[in-house]
């Protein structure tokens, strides 16, 4: 099984594009790995027991899908920090300014696997991609540090919040080529 996990609205928004493009997954196969969508918090004190469930079901895969303003490409994310700041509120209000997400552990965790490999899947696809060399210091990169600390193969990729193209079915011909990399790779 292949867990795609996105996240719901935020910053009074009513849609988040990470979960327009990963609803577009729902049903999908890939390879012989079926996918499970979850939908992630955008509050920093639920996150770590929200990341902690999808590895309860010891799937194959874990990919996290998130939204960035600046993005103009599927984004594949090389490192995630051990970092929470926040130039907004969570949903809960919360605003971290500087603060370590998990107190004493390693200042960044990074996959197992080459982003840049990824994100050639995503291109050969047909879907513009490339690597982004880390995750931010919002909920997107609390997710991944965390995400990383259970996996190593986590992946987590950043979907365009202002193109059109993040809520059509070419965000999610990207997120399949990507998922089905990091499933065929070798261990």
């Amino acid at each position: 099984m292949i867990v795609v996990a996105a996240f719901e609205p935020f910053g009074g928004r009513t849609r988040n594009r990470s979960w327009d493009a990963a609803t577009r997954l729902e049903g999908a196969t890939i390879g012989r790995h079926a996918v499970e969508l979850v939908k992630l918090p955008v509050v920093f004190a639920e996150l770590p027991r929200a990341v902690a469930r999808l590895f309860e079901k010891r799937p194959d895969q874990v990919l996290l899908v998130g939204e960035s303003s600046e993005a103009r490409t599927l984004l594949v994310e090389r490192i995630a920090l051990n970092l929470q700041h926040a130039r907004l509120g969570d949903n809960a209000g919360a605003r971290p300014i500087d603060e370590e997400l998990v107190p004493g552990a390693e200042l960044a965790r990074r996959p197992t696997f080459d982003p840049r490999r990824a994100a050639h899947a995503a291109v050969r696809a047909g879907v513009p991609c490339e690597v982004s060399s880390h995750a931010g210091t919002f909920c997107c990169n609390a997710a991944f540090y965390l995400a990383l600390g259970h996996a190593p193969a986590a992946a987590f990729v950043h979907v365009p919040a202002r193109w059109p193209w993040a809520r059509d079915a070419r965000a999610a011909r990207g997120l399949h080529a990507i998922a089905e990399f990091l499933t065929a790779k070798p261990e």
